[in-house]
């Protein structure tokens, strides 16, 4: 199960107050079960792990609270099975939390519109799940394009720019490989 006990020190000379918070969570469950709503409401977002089994509960992430400030890098680190998949899911909106709040540029996205959250997807947040695939019917310029024509790019714009990439982590020459 997700938690963020652990305080890990800023490195010297590095103003982490000084950045603005892009992402943050504030006290965020996620609870699977009858009734998980009521049942961490009810508690005032405070529960024990025990209560939370006794209520013939899963808990997969508990009272998580994190700010991840602009060109920060945060590593969610844990075992498998330990929640971090489902915080991630969570911080998205893939999943609803049960509790709590994300907050994306101070915005809460448990409050946004589908199609307010469907242009921070598109333009602001992306996610590389841990088993992703390419799209086995596309060939790399065009698996390499895709997440542009979601982004309403047109086909020579996001074309040129997926052959830049593919230049840069040295393809040239497998453009129209699968």
């Amino acid at each position: 199960m997700a938690d963020t006990t652990e305080q890990v020190p800023q490195a010297a000379g590095m103003p982490r107050d000084a950045r603005p918070i892009k992402l943050a969570c504030r006290n965020v469950w996620k609870l699977f079960g009858a009734n998980a709503a009521n049942f961490i409401r009810q508690r005032n977002g405070k529960a024990s792990m025990a209560d939370v089994a006794a209520a013939g509960l899963v808990g997969a992430v508990r009272a998580v609270d994190l700010e991840i400030r602009q060109g920060e890098i945060f590593i969610i680190m844990g075992l498998s099975g330990s929640g971090k998949s489902t915080l991630v899911r969570c911080m998205s909106r893939l999943i609803e939390p049960t509790h709590g709040k994300v907050e994306f540029e101070g915005k809460d996205l448990l409050k946004i519109s589908d199609a307010a959250l469907i242009e921070l997807r598109r333009h602001r947040m992306g996610m590389v799940f841990q088993n992703f695939a390419l799209l086995p019917h596309l060939n790399v310029l065009e698996n390499i394009a895709f997440p542009l024509g979601i982004q309403g790019q047109d086909r020579p714009t996001r074309e040129k720019r997926a052959r830049e990439v593919i230049e840069l982590v040295g393809l040239r020459g497998r453009e129209h490989f699968y």
